[in-house]
C-alpha cells in the first residue's frame, strides 16, 4: 500500500463519527441492508431516482446507488475524480466501493446563483448562456441557431469557466444539468471559497444507456 493511501485511510477512520462504521458497511450485501444501515446511523440529504444522498459528518456524504443508473454515475464520478482535467472543479472523492455501489464524496454547501457570482466573476445566466453556445458550436442542431452571448469571450478568460468548457469539449457532457445551481456546491479552497460540481456522473453516454 502505498504511503498515500495509508495516511488517507488513518484519516477517514479518525474523522468518521462514532455511529457509523464503514468497515461494518462494506461487508453488507444487499440494497436494503445497506440503505438500513444509513438510514439508522446517517442524515438522508437528498433522494433521486438513481442515488440516495446521506451526510456521514460536517466533512463528507455518502452517495448511494439505487440502481443501476446510480452504479454508472456513481462510476463517472469516481473516474472522474482521478483525472487531473477535473481536479479543483468537482468535489473530491475519499472513498469508494470497488463496484461503484456507493462513494464518499466531501460535503459541501448549497450554491446560491449571487454566490456563483461572488466566487467566480460571472453570473450564473451568462455562465449557462456561453455553455449552452459552446454546445451548439460541438453539435449544431437543425433548425436551431444560438448567438454567441457577449461575454462567451470572457468565459474563456475566466478560470472556472475555462475549465468547465475543457471538460465539456474533452468529455461530452451534457450542459442541461451544468445549467443547474444544484449540480454545484460551495467548499473551501486555499483559505477561500470554491464552487465545485458535486453531481456530474450524467454523461450522455450514461443518459443513452439507462435513461432513454
Amino acid at each position: 500500500m502505498k504511503l498515500s493511501d495509508i495516511l488517507l485511510e488513518g484519516r477517514l477512520k479518525e474523522d468518521y463519527p462514532t455511529n457509523w462504521n464503514v468497515e461494518e458497511f462494506k461487508k453488507l450485501t444487499s440494497f436494503n441492508q445497506r440503505i438500513r444501515y444509513c438510514e439508522d446511523n446517517l442524515i438522508r440529504i437528498s433522494s433521486g431516482s438513481s442515488r440516495v444522498v446521506y451526510k456521514i459528518d460536517e466533512t463528507k456524504v455518502l452517495k448511494l446507488a439505487k440502481n443501476k443508473r446510480g452504479i454508472a454515475q456513481n462510476e463517472v464520478e469516481i473516474d472522474f475524480s482521478k483525472d487531473y482535467m477535473w481536479d479543483g472543479i468537482v468535489a473530491e472523492i475519499f472513498n469508494y466501493d470497488p463496484n461503484n455501489l456507493w462513494l464518499e464524496m466531501e460535503l459541501a454547501r448549497k450554491l446560491t446563483a449571487n454566490e456563483f457570482k461572488n466566487i467566480t466573476g460571472l453570473t450564473f445566466e451568462d455562465y449557462c448562456a456561453g455553455l449552452r453556445y459552446y454546445e451548439s458550436l460541438q453539435k449544431p442542431k437543425r433548425g436551431i441557431n444560438y448567438t454567441q452571448p457577449e461575454t462567451y469571450d470572457d468565459m474563456w478568460e475566466n478560470e472556472f469557466a475555462y475549465e468547465i468548457l475543457n471538460t465539456v469539449g474533452s468529455y461530452d457532457i451534457p450542459v442541461g444539468d451544468l445549467c443547474r445551481t444544484s449540480t454545484y456546491g460551495v467548499v473551501s479552497r486555499d483559505g477561500g471559497n470554491a464552487v465545485v460540481m458535486i453531481d456530474y456522473g450524467l454523461t450522455n453516454d450514461v443518459y443513452t444507456g439507462f435513461y432513454k
